[in-house]
């Protein structure tokens, strides 16, 4: 049995004269009230974004088991019934607060939502009460679960423990939260989204949106048969959080027919123009496309990214390019191969596709144990570049049974500096481990290589084939070995890691990372605990 290191203690309460005590150890419970703030991050000691209602807030109750719209609203016993009813009682411009009763259904929308929060620090919220574990639950058949109100600014808005799920017999379109407002500061955390054609949008119109967060949460599940499909779409937005949540089988159902998987269909969606991203910590598998794809970069790092046709897209090929390109850092995440939702669809079998990029790092990453596709490429670089460096970045068993495989295949123009230092690339029995189209403005030096006879041309360089003597006499190459040295444990994978914490295997994982809320919340079940493990077992022995 898995049982938690962190779970959430009881939170010291904060006094606000006018709420009952019991009623402020409910609401601190589910919100992390009256904690030591960090303060750049703003999270409490176990994590969590910390809101803390005013002296003014209105605590509006929602109870589709026990609420009558008659009542009042503005206590647990005088619940209402209806979402229409309690937006009835918010106030716009105020740090009003809607809780909803945890283990609760509702088959109803929340609908349009155009209540702003007064600042960052004094926000609206949307969250749960009450004593059950089930997060209060959202049904919807058809519409969107909740929808920012289009082209208007709503500002400071936090949804917090809910849970929203499609059932769309219909297969008709819908989304769980659509965020088509103007404006800043919106986050969600600690949200279970399932089962819509796209599960979290954030799509401002007619404007921009400034600071969108999504932390701690369950996206999955995604699907359509009628148009694209995503787990999070996110375009127009500058500042962009992403943080220990679970993407898994977006875009795609096996069981619905005409719900296929396509290239179009991804875990992370972040369009071009997307800025300011940090995107940290984070499961994403078994997508229909990619995993994570970032068109104009950003950071991320330490995340587990399992069994997806492409791993990690950072930068795009219609970046206007040298005004446009992606920047930022792809640093110490995991990639490892697995069961695909269609491995022969394009670009199937990439672990990370980098694009158009410019002062951007790719450092400390894996790439492991290809399974099924038709591409095999560990590393790509495409269209253009400037200065990247590529820098202690593992390789390791990208290759398909008939030997198919890259360590790196470059296709870019080089347009400033692309150096590859300290790298490491095993890969048992390749008939080809490195494939570059330009090589100017490229440099090589002390990276390992592993697994392929050094006597074979297994270098593939402006079109002609060479082997490793000739590929160590080009002048822009400097170091780079031979070297049989192994790995501290190369057996390390998501099974391995899986079966350290009491579980039977990858997919056992995942379904315990489906299941993580605020009341079970286990570190040891994020990107970034399992992507650390799986790491240290990739460090050269001595």
């Amino acid at each position: 049995m898995l049982t938690s290191h962190n779970r959430p203690s009881r939170l010291p309460l904060l006094q606000i004269a006018r709420v009952q005590p019991a009623l402020i150890a409910s609401i601190a419970i589910c919100a992390g009230l009256g904690v030591s703030v960090s303060q750049a991050q703003e999270l409490n000691a176990q994590g969590w974004t910390v809101l803390e209602p005013s002296m003014d807030t209105r605590f509006v109750f929602v109870s589709s088991s026990s609420g009558n719209d008659a009542n009042s609203g503005l206590s647990p016993s005088k619940a209402v019934k209806t979402f229409t009813r309690a937006k009835e009682l918010m106030r716009d411009d105020s740090a009003d607060w809607m809780l909803l009763k945890r283990g609760d259904v509702w088959r109803e929308s929340i609908g349009t939502w155009g209540f702003s929060g007064r600042s960052a620090q004094e926000r609206v919220v949307i969250t749960s009460y009450g004593d059950s574990a089930e997060r209060p639950s959202i049904i919807i058949t058809t519409g969107n679960g909740i929808t920012g109100k289009s082209g208007v600014d709503v500002s400071n808005v936090a949804i917090t423990g809910i849970k929203l799920i499609g059932d769309r017999p219909d297969h008709t379109t819908a989304t769980g939260i659509l965020w088509l407002s103007t404006g800043a500061n919106f986050l969600v955390e600690d949200c279970y989204i399932d089962g819509f054609k796209d599960n979290v949008v954030c799509q401002p119109v007619n404007g921009a949106f400034q600071d969108f967060a999504l932390r701690r949460s369950v996206i999955v599940d995604s699907w359509s048969t009628d148009g694209h499909s995503q787990g999070l779409y996110v375009s127009g937005t500058t500042g962009v959080r992403i943080e220990e949540n679970m993407f898994d089988h977006n875009g795609w159902s096996e069981t619905i027919e005409g719900a296929n998987p396509t290239q179009f269909n991804q875990n992370i969606y972040l369009q071009k123009g997307v800025l300011g991203t940090e995107f940290h910590g984070n499961i994403t598998s078994y997508a229909s496309g990619a995993g994570i794809q970032m068109r104009s970069g950003g950071n991320a790092s330490h995340n587990l990214v399992f069994a997806n046709p492409l791993g990690i897209r950072f930068g795009y090929n219609t970046l206007n390019w040298p005004e446009e390109f992606a920047s930022g850092s792809v640093e110490s995440n995991v990639v490892l191969g697995g069961r695909l939702s269609d491995p022969a669809m394009t670009g199937s079998g990439t672990g990370m596709w980098i694009e158009r990029v410019n002062n951007t790092s790719v450092k400390n990453n894996l790439v492991l144990d290809f399974v099924e596709g038709s591409v095999v490429w560990a590393y790509t670089l495409n269209g253009y570049a400037g200065d990247v460096d590529f820098r202690g970045n593992v390789a390791y068993n990208w290759v398909s049974s008939s030997g198919s495989g890259r360590a790196v295949k470059t296709s870019a123009v080089i347009e400033g500096l692309v150096q590859f230092d300290n790298n490491r690339w095993h890969m048992p029995e390749t008939n080809m481990i490195i494939e570059i189209r330009h090589f100017d403005g490229m440099e090589f030096s002390s990276n390992d290589m592993f697994g392929f006879d050094s006597t074979r041309d297994v270098f593939m360089v402006e079109g002609s084939a060479i082997n490793f003597g000739e590929w160590i006499d080009r002048e822009n190459v400097v170091g780079d070995e031979v070297d049989s040295s192994p790995f501290l444990d190369a057996s390390r994978n998501l099974d391995a890691y899986a079966r350290s914490l009491g579980l039977s295997d990858s997919d056992g994982f995942l379904r315990a990372a489906r299941d993580q809320t605020r009341t079970n919340w286990d570190m040891r079940l994020t990107g970034r605990a399992a992507a650390d493990w799986i790491s240290d077992g990739y460090i050269m022995q001595e």
